[in-house]
């Protein structure tokens, strides 16, 4: 599992769910019994800014799963977050001639299923002496077409369904803090989106080895379907861009080839998603050991171990795991 340490930084203060979630910058009084119009509705913003970051990087795939803890700044304190993530995909059946020209295609189906959740004792600020358990739960299906124009180069255009939800778990232990989780109801906002993306793949063999070059595209376009105070939805993008190398050992393990390797890769957030981050990019360096089981196990095509180290603007993080893949 991963363990995710924050830099303090300026820009850290408005920072959301992975790369910040500093807690309750202003705007309410220690001392206020009711919240005004005003301040009811910066405090739906400001959950649903979370929910929409914890639903996005719960589905999207330049987001490892791990264990988080965010430095606090401005007064307020550090959060420990956990991001599990179970997620697939891949090709459906043999490749298929397109055309009379030398084309192929397959149809593909991919899914994913994230759930984040976060504690912490607020010790500071005006809300001190409450507590926050929030979580978000993303479930992402959807599919495509993998149009491989030659035998190295391939466009896959897909489109998806996201449902999440965010349960702000927020847990008043005085007045102030009861007037908050009476304004949010302590209920769960859910959403409904859909996400149209395409990635490009390029293969070049290197001898034995192969390197696989490939940028993917999602857009998030969310809205609310929940009947609180919390306004969740937007609009994001995510772009990945990732190096991929396989090599083949000259050994095996239980009469199956092994195979090591790794990819580097490069992710941006841009639109909703990126304004309430404030880390744009992060980077991924992932390396790997598997068994190719392919015709030895039912469907199963590789399984091993992987490791990856993360760096970005703010933060930097490790996760290490199995791997396994399918091919059907």
């Amino acid at each position: 599992m991963k363990k995710l340490k924050l830099t303090p930084s300026e820009r850290l203060g408005s920072t959301a769910l992975c790369a910040g979630l500093c807690l309750f910058g202003g705007g309410l009084m220690e001392t206020q019994a009711q919240l005004t119009p005003g301040q009811k509705k910066q405090l739906g913003d400001f959950f649903g800014n979370r929910a929409e970051v914890g639903v996005i990087l719960g589905s999207t795939a330049g987001a490892s799963s791990g264990s988080y803890t965010v430095d606090g700044s401005g007064g307020n304190d550090d959060v420990d977050l956990s991001l599990s993530k179970l997620r697939g995909g891949g090709g459906i059946g043999p490749a298929r001639k397109l055309g009379d020209g030398g084309a192929m295609w397959r149809p593909v189906l991919m899914g994913s299923f994230g759930y984040l959740s976060g504690d912490n004792d607020i010790t500071a600020g005006p809300l001190r002496g409450n507590e926050m358990e929030e979580s978000a739960i993303a479930l992402h299906l959807g599919g495509g077409v993998a149009l491989q124009f030659t035998d190295r180069f391939t466009v896959t255009p897909t489109i998806g369904v996201l449902y999440g939800s965010y349960d702000p778990g927020f847990k008043g232990r005085n007045a102030i803090g009861r007037t908050v989780e009476a304004a949010i109801d302590d209920e769960t906002a859910d959403t409904l989106g859909v996400t149209p993306g395409i990635g490009l793949a390029y293969k070049q063999p290197m001898g034995k080895s192969t390197w696989e070059f490939s940028a993917g595209y999602t857009y998030y376009a969310t809205t609310d379907v929940g009947n609180n105070d919390i306004d969740q939805g937007g609009s994001s993008h995510i772009f990945e861009q990732r190096a991929d190398l396989d090599i083949p050992l000259n050994a095996s393990l239980w009469d199956c080839p092994l195979h090591t390797g790794g990819y580097l890769s490069l992710t941006e957030a841009v639109g909703d998603i990126s304004d309430t981050m404030r880390s744009d990019f992060w980077g991924t360096l992932h390396a790997r050991l598997l068994l190719n089981t392919e015709g030895k196990l039912w469907k199963m095509d590789r399984i091993g171990l992987g490791v990856s180290g993360i760096l970005a603007e703010h933060f930097t993080g490790w996760d290490a795991g199995i791997e396994v893949s399918f091919k059907f």
